[in-house]
């Protein structure tokens, strides 16, 4: 037979009011473009008419927040804008 003695530990955990304020403060910042598409598109060069593919890209920036408080985190992704490899009419 094994006998083991048990103890009561009082052990609580944080507590932390739930009504206390965020301190959120920006943690990383990362830019990233992503490739939506192509088209192609026609100029002229010395009388003749030419033809060029167009890469097309959505520039994205995401922001990670950390709230030291609560040990939160969250992040927002921000369309920048779209972006064309070439430049054209």
């Amino acid at each position: 037979m094994l006998f083991v003695q048990l103890t009561e530990v009082n052990a609580a955990p944080d507590v932390i009011d739930k009504h206390t304020e965020h301190n959120w403060q920006e943690y990383h910042t990362e830019t990233s473009f992503i490739k939506t598409g192509t088209h192609e598109y026609k100029y002229w060069k010395n009388f003749m008419r030419h033809k060029r593919t167009c890469e097309i890209y959505q520039k994205l920036k995401t922001i990670v927040y950390y709230c030291d408080v609560h040990d939160h985190a969250k992040s927002e992704t921000i369309h920048e804008g779209t972006v064309h490899s070439e430049k054209h009419d």
